[in-house]
């Protein structure tokens, strides 16, 4: 029998070695040896061909193996056979012996299990299979493993020049060569088949690797679904790097929140932060001055967390938009510039933000139109920028105080991003009030007129367009809630630095849940290392970027279930001077937009984290989703409308009446909504449910402005309240209706004057469909209903 083991218990398999064990067997890749790719294949993009080199690789070694058979071989192939077949020939041998060099490792586990085999005296062999010969894989393990690993093995046996795989009985003449008896060797691998079924069969001691639970395997593959759909380069002429999965393998199964931060911010924040720790060492060199990293609280709390647990130096500071903003205000053209660009008319907001009591806001200006109009007199402009300026110092010493800012430091702000908003407002003050330079470093930076020399993020525009890192930028509050600390948002600061703050207001729940993602994730950064013997080659600062923006954006798009979960209870702090919580994720909201609007609410829905509201509806509402987002498509509703319905309505007008059929397209969940043009609250409008089914469910009936209805995205059509009538429709549960012949759902105009066109709106689901057709509603039935 198998036995079957997580990968952190590789080290220990000893501990209870069978009696007479004199050999230790092992499979050499994703045993011994690991790639930093997700899959074997993943080497071959780099080779150059054009159109991309994994699949005429791949095709080479199925027809050298097709070949082989056919002549009367057991389908085994050599790598010289493979490249025999492609244009490069021994170049590509070569080639391919680099690539695989420069993506493997050692895996620290299975060094360590090997390093207390030979200090027992067991001998250590090699079984894999490989196309490479036993020549070609020693070189390689000594090369990404170090010649006193390659000199602990003693003998290598290759499926390539046995002719036969370990499924296919090649136990058989390992055991000849070896002179040994299957019950003296204990055989570890990954593969249940080859390494399980194969060994145990040959009378061997077989211990199966189980390298990842389901979680994170679902995770990784659709990591390096996400790497596709991000760079279209991959899997072309670029690999799926996942250089994190050997620490995600000998991760310790907690509970839901720690493994997320552990398997999923753990490796995103952790790449940030080795990015973050270059180059801030290369703006040391480069200006030779003390480089002072300050983390924007809250969001750079974890941020800072995570570069402290690899050995970085840095201070956190509690700086937000807000505050940032308050201190900027130095005449009416930054005023003018605010009002601008704040959408909200909520006078208390507002006053807030440009440093006015809600006492003096009143006599400004009760509705937002008037105080945005009164605001900018200029006795009120010189009391905004004369309170923004003391302000301003107040900032300055709580840098100064918190960060231990001397003059002549270069100073770092760091953050999430995504557009510097604190360096854009604040710089120029702090490098005028405290005699230092300032330079902002973010993980996404969206700011595409960003000077590089000022402004850099891990993901900004030297690296990817700026639609991808438009719609990352729209979901990354999920990011900055798991980020952030328990501190309440920042406010003001005393006369000596100290800031002050709300009160934190976040449930125990979410403070719980927030506390094991981040736990989870510092414990990655600490522990990462420790996967491998030596890190690949590919575990660079370009390869931790791939990865990273893998990881985000499959975590941004496609969420899985028990990471929603997680998120459920989360509210966002709004802050700018308001007590609003927002919350991150809300289901009935989706459900019911969806059955409303079908994929318009798509393109119209501001929320937080779409994407997780969504993932309950299904993959392909989910897909369109990221797709339409990350390539601005403009798919509609109509798109989808593959099944419409003619809905029969009469319309009325003072003694005028005509009778039409109006399509109704499907929306969501079996819903379907029918759009009626009413004027200017000119017709009444008979809908004749009776026809459509014996049981209808009603999710809405209200009218809409055209222009809102028809508008692109940004536009959040708001309804106007519709008061039907439901003409002999007999209500049986909230929403539901039984309906016979003459079932009409009347819904006269709204009341008072509308100066613009209208439509109205149903939305319905047949439960029940009609079990055969009925007639029409009688002319004077609806004459009746329409007086």
């Amino acid at each position: 029998m198998t036995k079957t083991v997580r990968p952190s218990q590789i080290a220990t398999l000893l501990d209870d070695a069978p009696d007479g064990m004199r050999t230790l067997s092992l499979d050499c890749f994703d045993t011994l040896i690991w790639r930093a790719t997700h899959l074997p294949q993943d080497v071959f993009a780099e080779f150059g061909y054009p159109g991309g080199g994994i699949e005429p690789r791949v095709q080479a070694e199925k027809k050298a193996r097709r070949h082989n058979l056919r002549a009367g071989g057991a389908g085994e192939a050599s790598i010289e056979d493979i490249h025999g077949l492609l244009p490069a020939g021994d170049a590509g041998v070569a080639a391919e012996l680099a690539l695989e060099a420069r993506h493997c490792y050692a895996f620290a586990p299975t060094v360590e299990l090997i390093r207390r085999a030979k200090a027992r005296g067991l001998q250590v062999i090699i079984v894999s299979d490989t196309y490479l010969s036993e020549t070609q894989l020693r070189a390689l393990i000594a090369e990404v493993g170090g010649d006193e690993l390659a000199d602990m093995i003693d003998r290598i046996f290759c499926s390539s020049e046995l002719g036969r795989a370990k499924a296919g009985g090649m136990f058989v003449p390992v055991l000849h060569a070896l002179q040994a008896s299957p019950q003296t060797i204990m055989h570890v691998g990954d593969n249940p088949i080859a390494d399980g079924i194969a060994a145990t069969a040959a009378g061997i001691h077989a211990v199966q690797i189980e390298q990842f639970d389901a979680a994170s395997s679902s995770r990784l593959r659709l990591e390096a679904a996400a790497a596709a759909i991000f760079d279209p380069a991959t899997r072309v002429s670029r690999p799926v790097l996942q250089p994190h999965r050997a620490a995600i393998a000998l991760r310790p199964g907690r509970d839901p929140a720690w493994d997320l931060g552990h398997d999923v911010f753990g490796p995103l924040l952790d790449a940030f932060s080795r990015w973050l720790k270059q180059e801030v060492a290369a703006l040391a060199d480069a200006t030779g001055r003390p480089v002072k990293p300050l983390f924007l609280l809250r969001d750079g709390f974890l941020p800072k967390a995570m570069y402290e647990a690899i050995g970085g130096s840095g201070s956190a500071v509690s700086v937000s938009r807000f505050t940032a903003r308050r201190a900027s205000f130095s005449g009416e053209a930054a005023v003018r510039d605010y009002l601008d660009e704040e959408e909200t008319n909520r006078v208390e907001v507002l006053a807030a933000q440009l440093g006015l009591t809600v006492g003096e806001a009143r006599k400004i200006g009760t509705t937002g139109a008037a105080f945005r109009k009164a605001v900018l007199a200029p006795d009120v402009v010189k009391r905004i920028a004369s309170r923004s300026a003391a302000f301003a110092k107040r900032l300055a010493a709580h840098l100064r105080r918190e960060g231990r800012i001397e003059k002549g430091d270069a100073v770092m702000l760091v953050d999430l991003g995504y557009r510097g908003t604190v360096q854009d407002l604040a710089g120029a003050i702090i490098e005028d009030q405290l005699g230092v330079t300032v330079t902002g470093r973010y993980m996404l930076l969206t700011d595409h007129h960003a000077d590089p020399d000022k402004k850099r993020g891990l993901f900004d525009s030297r690296h990817y367009d700026h639609r991808m890192l438009t719609a990352l930028s729209r979901q990354i509050a999920i990011v900055e809630q798991v980020a952030t600390s328990n501190t309440g948002s920042v406010i003001d600061y005393a006369d000596n630095g100290r800031s002050k703050h709300k009160p934190c207001r976040i449930s125990e729940a979410q403070a719980a849940a927030r506390a094991a993602i981040q736990d989870g994730a510092i414990a990655f950064a600490r522990t990462a290392a420790d996967a491998f013997h030596r890190a690949p080659a590919s575990d660079d600062e370009d390869g931790r970027r791939r990865m990273a923006l893998a990881i985000l954006g499959r975590l941004l798009f496609l969420p899985q279930p028990e990471e929603v979960e997680v998120f459920t209870p989360f509210q966002h702090d709004v802050n700018l001077g308001t007590d609003d919580l927002v919350g991150i994720v809300d289901h009935d909201r989706a459900s019911a937009g969806l059955r409303r609007r079908g994929l318009s609410y798509l393109r119209e829905a501001d929320r937080m984290f779409l994407p997780g509201e969504l993932r309950p509806h299904g993959l392909p509402l989910t897909l369109t989703n990221w797709l339409s987002c990350r390539f601005e498509l403009d798919i509609r509703s109509g798109d989808f409308a593959a099944s419409k319905i003619d809905v029969p309505v009469f319309l009325a007008h003072r003694d005028q009446q005509v009778m039409r059929d109006f399509d109704a397209v499907p929306t969501h969940d079996g819903y379907h909504a029918v759009t009626i043009p009413i004027g200017a609250a000119k017709f009444d409008a008979g809908i004749q449910l009776g026809a459509l089914g014996e049981i209808v469910q009603l999710e809405e009936v209200a009218f809409y402005r055209v222009g809102e209805l028809g508008a692109k995205s940004g536009i959040v059509p708001m309804p106007i309240d519709a008061e039907p009538v439901f003409d002999e429709m007999e209500q049986v549960a909230d929403g539901l209706w039984r309906c016979g012949d003459r079932s009409l759902l009347f819904v006269p105009p709204p009341a008072g004057a509308v100066a613009e066109p209208l439509v109205l709106r149903v939305v319905f689901r047949m439960v029940v469909p009609v079990s055969a057709a009925r007639p029409a509603i009688p002319a004077d039935h609806a004459e009746a209903v329409g007086a």
